[in-house]
């Protein structure tokens, strides 16, 4: 389920622009009460809200032979959110993969993922050369990070009341489900893309004060080679979140 676009809500397109434009070197593009910004194959555009409530959350794919390099560029811009002295975290086992967090513009929560289990032709596809760019040879030092290191956005923290119904109710239509989820959190998706289904009110980890809200939202994404089962359809999520899968 590639995620290809996302369109939602920002209390400030001017603060938005310019932080995904001079932080991270994204392209934008601005327009009246919107900005979109492009990350890898995926687009977000964010319309001005400034009465928006909450907190939101985005994860990027990176390959994992750029994870190092992002780590070295996160920390000496934005800075990592951490948990205690812990500022990168191995995902369960179910997920396999590794991710570094760092605030984002309008108090969001960004992420990036190191994903070890996508498929290699998913993983050659989004890369674009650029394990070659940075091959592991003793005494060669990596290549800086750069904006095109973003793959896609890997994943969107979505607010739901009844966090397992809805992850049932994907589960029927195809959409796959991990088996780390709870009552107040839940990810639903397969591996090139999925939705964190989390219970309004709580707080974006690692932080404690980044709380979930309920944004409108809605996300159209692709049934790609990892996820054949997905069921096209639009799917009503909670009042004004949608999820839109094509086949």
């Amino acid at each position: 389920m590639e995620i290809m676009s996302v369109d939602t809500v920002t209390r400030s397109t001017a603060e938005t622009a310019a932080y995904y434009e001079s932080v991270l070197g994204l392209p934008v593009r601005k327009e009246i009460g919107a900005v979109e910004v492009a990350v890898g194959r995926s687009v977000i555009r964010f319309r001005e809200d400034p009465g928006a409530e909450g907190d939101q959350h985005y994860a990027f794919l990176v390959d994992d032979s750029r994870f190092d390099a992002a780590r070295a560029f996160l920390a000496e811009g934005p800075g990592l959110l951490g948990d205690g002295d812990r500022t990168e975290f191995e995902s369960q086992a179910a997920w396999n993969a590794r991710s570094l967090y760092f605030p984002g513009p309008d108090r969001s929560v960004l992420e990036v993922i190191a994903r070890r289990d996508l498929p290699q032709t998913l993983s050659a596809r989004h890369a674009r050369g650029a394990k070659a760019s940075n091959p592991r040879v003793p005494g060669v030092q990596p290549t800086p990070f750069r904006p095109g290191d973003l793959l896609s956005v890997s994943e969107v923290g979505i607010a739901v009341p009844d966090v397992v119904g809805t992850a049932d109710r994907l589960t029927d239509a195809g959409i796959g489900r991990y088996p780390d989820g709870s009552e107040t959190f839940t990810p639903a998706g397969h591996i090139d893309g999925m939705l964190i289904l989390v219970r309004p009110g709580r707080t974006w980890f690692p932080t404690s004060d980044r709380v979930v809200g309920e944004p409108p939202v809605t996300v159209i994404a692709q049934a790609g080679a990892a996820s054949p089962g997905a069921v096209a359809g639009r799917y009503q999520l909670a009042p004004g979140r949608v999820l839109v899968v094509r086949s």
